[in-house]
């Protein structure tokens, strides 16, 4: 059973938007949900969390709690605890990203055991599970608009031996970057990307920000700025940025950094 939790604001404008969520826990702090026609902004109060922070909230197996809006991919953490029951998503793709401890993660298309930093993709329509001896705090994707809407890609049922779960690993591909400072695509989820880089410096970045983003970082320290708020982050921080936001990135020697956001 899951057991969702008061969503927790990552960032706040000038412009109003809309609040989501419940008030189940005693928490003070709330998501607010990016608007699709968000104009350019130049006041971004920014706030930033850390996995292993929330995690520690979530006093049941696999209870849940909604940490970030980015564009339409609604990002959560879970604990995986014990073992769900098969089910399935019609309209659905999930991204499972196992940050602290291991996961198996079993479907009809095979399975694969997840440890931390690396990330597997369950397609819509394909029956599955997540299951783990020992608790284990897992980053989740999916689309969190309407996805029965979404260009009609619904898939009733999977096709056994159609294809196979693939594992993706963040830490193997900072190992292979040609370049410092520059975002490596490692896989996608329902059309945004999740990257990874490393690097020491000012990162060259979009001003303003072209879609909204998701930073989170791996190892190392890095500061991001607008013109309303800075934040000094460490391992396992996390912040959204909404599109339109101005800002500047800079990072100390040997940081790496994981970013999600629209697909260029």
């Amino acid at each position: 059973m899951w057991s969702y939790g008061t969503p927790i604001l990552l960032y706040q404008t000038r412009r109003k938007s809309k609040a989501i969520g419940s008030r189940s826990l005693a928490m003070k702090a709330r998501l607010l949900a990016p608007t699709p026609s968000r104009s350019i902004m130049t006041l971004t109060m920014l706030k930033k969390l850390n996995v292993s922070e929330v995690a520690a909230q979530l006093d049941r197996p696999f209870s849940t709690m909604h940490v970030a809006v980015v564009g339409d991919i609604l990002v959560s953490i879970y604990i995986c605890q014990g073992m769900l029951e098969w089910h399935q998503h019609l309209d659905n793709d999930e991204l499972f990203w196992v940050y602290e401890g291991t996961m198996l993660l079993e479907s009809e298309w095979g399975e694969v055991r997840l440890r931390p930093g690396e990330l597997a993709v369950v397609p819509k329509g394909v029956g599955h599970r997540s299951s783990s001896g020992i608790r284990a705090s897992v980053l989740l994707l999916r689309c969190g608009f309407a996805p029965e809407r979404k260009n009609g890609r619904r898939r009733l049922y999977a096709i056994a031996g159609e294809s196979s779960l693939v594992r993706f690993s963040l830490h193997q591909t900072l190992q292979t970057l040609a370049s410092p400072l520059r975002f490596q695509t490692v896989t996608f989820i329902e059309g945004s990307a999740v990257q990874v880089a490393s690097g020491e410096g000012t990162w060259p970045v979009e001003i303003p920000a072209t879609h909204d983003l998701l930073l989170l970082v791996l190892r190392g320290t890095a500061t991001v700025r607008t013109s309303a708020s800075m934040l000094h982050m460490h391992p396992g921080d996390f912040t959204a940025l909404p599109q339109g936001t101005v800002y500047q990135l800079s990072t100390t020697r040997d940081t790496a950094l994981v970013r999600v956001t629209r697909e260029a």
